[in-house]
């Protein structure tokens, strides 16, 4: 509540995670489903985007034309399409939240890349090398589809599973440390024996 007794107004939703933690479901369904279609579309039946989005172009006009047509054979009003259109919020949210994205990833590379545990900085490089890898197997289109599919699912489930989740890295983290205290342990003793041995080898060529 403000001072002056008016309400604050609500904070601004961000349309891209809304979509990707599925608090819109229908317009996540919508973006679900027709990246859906155009991937068998594109992959599956060999069509180009032109062709795809010249088909859909061709669907949309005729169901408004028929609908048009339909409702002045019934002398109805037709309907009013001036409110069509895509607001200056939409647009400035989305490029927003687009943006809000991007940084994030530069942030985490950078955070990364200048971490001192190494095996988070392995862990990063091999997983950019595993995805170089795939991306080798799968067209473009095939990876941005897993992609759109993965941002739709891995969000919502660490939602409801984050607790669980952390819980499992943390564990991991502390396994992977240890292992790496215990080889840089045998990695130390190995160095000593060495470093002995040719000290003995010196005293008795002496």
């Amino acid at each position: 509540m403000a001072n002056d007794g008016t309400k604050d107004p609500p904070p601004k939703s961000d349309i891209v995670e809304d979509i990707y933690l599925w608090r819109k479901k229908k317009l996540a369904f919508s973006v679900l489903s027709v990246s859906t279609v155009t991937w068998v579309l594109l992959s599956i039946y060999g069509f180009n985007s032109i062709t795809i989005v010249s088909w859909t172009a061709i669907a949309i006009v005729s169901m408004v034309f028929l609908w048009g047509s339909l409702l002045r054979l019934l002398s109805k009003v037709e309907p009013e399409l001036s409110g069509l259109e895509v607001s200056e919020e939409f647009v400035a949210e989305t490029v927003r939240s687009c943006r809000k994205l991007m940084e994030e990833m530069v942030r985490w590379m950078f955070r990364v890349g200048a971490e001192s545990e190494w095996f988070v900085f392995a862990r990063t490089v091999l997983g950019f090398w595993i995805l170089s890898r795939i991306g080798n197997l799968l067209d473009f289109h095939t990876f941005l589809f897993i992609g759109l599919v993965v941002g739709l699912t891995v969000p919502k489930l660490w939602e409801k599973n984050s607790d669980r989740i952390q819980k499992l890295l943390a564990n991991l983290k502390e396994r992977s440390k240890g292992a790496y205290d215990h080889t840089q342990e045998k990695i130390l003793m190995m160095k000593n024996k060495l470093h002995h041995g040719t000290e003995e080898k010196v005293k008795k060529t002496e």
